[in-house]
């Protein structure tokens, strides 16, 4: 039995990878921190601090602006607020009931605003068109704004969670999840990536900024956490001896783990390869990367890169936004993905660990439906109902077709060719994956 296992970021996160709900946050502070020098570096390289236009204070302060619009007008944003603070206790402050009762309230005028299918029916008919015109919400929602008393609570919350002293370490924690819910990394890649290809020096140069920081803060990780990985219990040390035939297709950044090159898809790339654009170049062998293994080696690389905007000599990262529509930042890309099928389909199983079918990954779910047909596939995720309720959905398969049974003495959802596992990577066992291997 062959099996491609999937690795999304739950897979890093025993070793001290941020998932990506949190990832902004992380790299605000290490462009203050740990890495100011290197954020000066970058900066510098794109012509000085007044020329790079971004700003993470502000656009962390934006999103508060925009919290109620976004809230009403975008579902999936929603559930994730509304699970950032769901698990608000009895002994909670007067400040997280509040913005708890006022995060339900815009629930409530989302779920007003939408109309049933019959009713959106009806309505387009007396309004003189086909049902195929239906809209199935009343109000048009953009452009909405909190009055001044809930705009400047949302405003402290997002500009001064790590100074107020007034909250607890739980209140605290809720407030860091409920940012980390709104201030999304995926989305702001995604929206700089939109604004590189206008070909307007000032969007480039916003780009080139967060996506060269990225790349030192995960290339930053990656070392520590390989230097750790011997002492950490980790879903990695799993796969150091993979069967000839089994593949992996990981979706991290970090380049960790050990796999053979033909059969070791990085599906959005990696932080030791970069692109020079101007030439088609796809760097992935330069040892000045290879020996930056510490802040000063990261800034000292940054500083050798020859980077002109103005003469559109541009150099960026490896790395492709996990958005929907995935930006080809060099022609390699288009045969990774290829590869990733042709992997998947030659398998009889598919494992994926740590990896959440988020619909910002939409291209490869659109890969694994159709690779899927007629194979076993095997989830492993902490948070696994959210999961199981997206791949099934990608799958087409109801959730309440599903069954319980106990395996390896631990709860499981499955079907005939479905398998639910509630679990945090680095606890899965050798002896697990070879249950996985002979069936359900």
């Amino acid at each position: 039995m062959t099996v491609t296992y999937i690795l999304g970021a739950g897979v890093d996160r025993s070793l001290g990878l941020p998932l990506a709900d949190g990832l902004l946050l992380e790299l605000d502070k290490f462009s203050k921190d740990e890495g100011k020098e290197i954020s000066k570096s970058i900066k510098d390289k794109l012509g000085g601090a007044r020329r790079v236009s971004f700003n993470f204070d502000k656009y962390v302060m934006n999103q508060a602006e925009d919290f109620a619009e976004k809230i009403l007008t975008d579902p999936d944003l929603a559930r994730n607020v509304e699970g950032a603070l769901s698990n608000i206790g009895v002994d909670a402050s007067d400040e997280t009931r509040a913005v708890h009762t006022l995060v339900t309230k815009l629930g409530t005028i989302r779920q007003a605003n939408e109309l049933d299918t019959d009713t959106a029916d009806t309505v387009a008919t007396l309004a003189g068109g086909p049902s195929s015109m239906a809209d199935h919400t009343m109000l048009k929602l953009r452009g909405i704004a909190f009055n001044p008393a809930p705009r400047d609570a949302l405003l402290r919350i997002f500009r001064d969670l790590e100074s107020d002293e007034d909250l607890s370490p739980e209140d605290k924690a809720t407030f860091e999840s409920l940012v980390a819910s709104v201030i999304d990394v995926e989305y702001l890649l995604t929206e700089l990536f939109a604004g590189f290809f206008t070909g307007k020096s000032n969007e480039k140069r916003k780009y080139l900024y967060v996506s060269w920081l990225l790349w030192a803060y995960m290339w930053h990780k990656s070392q520590e956490a390989r230097r750790n990985m011997p002492s950490i219990d980790n879903f990695y040390n799993l796969l150091g001896n993979l069967n000839d035939e089994d593949s992996v297709i990981t979706f991290n950044y970090t380049g960790l783990g050990s796999f053979p090159r033909d059969r070791h898809v990085e599906f959005h790339g990696n932080c030791y390869s970069y692109i020079r654009r101007d030439r088609g170049q796809f760097i992935d062998d330069d040892q000045r990367v290879l020996d930056a293994t510490d802040l000063d080696g990261i800034k000292g690389f940054i500083d050798t890169l020859e980077i002109d905007v103005d003469q559109d000599q541009l150099l960026l990262p490896a790395i492709v936004p996990p958005s929907t529509m995935k930006p080809i930042v060099h022609h390699s890309f288009i045969n990774r993905w290829s590869q990733s099928e042709i992997l998947m389909k030659q398998s009889d199983i598919l494992i994926a660990v740590g990896y959440a079918f988020r619909q910002v990954d939409s291209h490869f779910n659109d890969l694994f439906r159709e690779s899927a047909r007629g194979k076993q596939i095997a989830v492993i995720n902490s948070d696994i109902e959210s999961v199981q309720t997206e791949l099934c959905q990608i799958l087409g398969v109801s959730v309440s077709s599903l069954t319980s049974m106990r395996i390896e003495n631990i709860d499981v959802q499955r079907s005939d060719s479905l398998l639910f596992i509630p679990m945090k990577c680095e606890e899965v066992t050798g002896e697990l994956l070879s249950r996985i291997r002979q069936g359900w």
